[in-house]
């Protein structure tokens, strides 16, 4: 048993789907589902691993509770003791994602993540936007996840609804800050089309990965737009 006492919940160790629930065909159980015991926290990343590959193929409405405890070789109440419905999952899968992406992208640009939020900044507008392409490049299932909630939540009633509202927010903001370091005049509105650009561009390259360039696509953009 660990911390908490959840792995007395833990079902039968099997891929197969004990109850017959319907997982994404390509979900592959991690060796870790495996391991006989877990920290609380150890526990509650696997959960966040299998809810966003599931959720970044089936969508917020399209996934249950019951689909990450199957890929997880649980029960749904070991996944409910730690994030008490499927609603609070959802914004822990993103807000995990948010921390892990910003880590990344200060990486990309060399510098300490209290210093990507630094106003003035130390880079400008395309250092900013090349490095979230790049890491962006790296990542598909996760462009996808963002991409299918970012859709899904226009919708009000959507429980990711104000979390997106937030996350434009703070993007937008980000992204401004960096036209502002390159002396643009209107660093907000370059801001906004410049995200709105990359959304597009994202897209495209989702429904054809194998052929779609995400980094020289965007690299030939910046060429037309300077």
């Amino acid at each position: 048993m660990t911390v908490g006492g959840v792995d007395n919940l833990v079902g039968a160790d099997s891929k197969t789907s004990s109850t017959g629930v319907p997982l994404p065909s390509d979900y592959q159980y991690s060796e870790s589902s495996k391991k006989a015991s877990f920290t609380v926290e150890e526990r509650k990343e696997q959960i966040l691993d299998a809810a966003t590959h599931i959720i970044g193929k089936n969508g917020f409405w399209g996934f249950t509770v019951r689909q990450v405890a199957e890929a997880c070789n649980l029960t749904e109440p070991a996944i409910l003791y730690h994030f008490k419905n499927k609603e609070k999952l959802l914004v822990a899968v993103l807000s995990r994602r948010d921390d892990i992406d910003l880590h990344n992208m200060a990486s990309e640009l060399h510098v300490g993540l209290d210093r990507l939020w630094a106003d003035p900044t130390e880079f400008g507008l395309w250092d900013l936007c090349l490095a979230a392409v790049q890491k962006n490049s790296k990542q598909p299932e996760i462009v996808r996840l963002y991409t299918i909630m970012q859709g899904e939540s226009l919708n009000s009633e959507h429980p990711a609804y104000a979390y997106f509202q937030n996350r434009e927010r703070w993007a937008t903001s980000l992204f401004a800050r960096a036209a502002k370091h390159d002396g643009y005049d209107d660093p907000a509105r370059i801001a906004q089309l410049v995200l709105s650009e990359m959304d597009g561009m994202q897209i495209r390259w989702l429904r054809d990965l194998g052929h779609f360039d995400l980094v020289e696509s965007w690299k030939a953009f910046r060429e037309r737009f300077a």
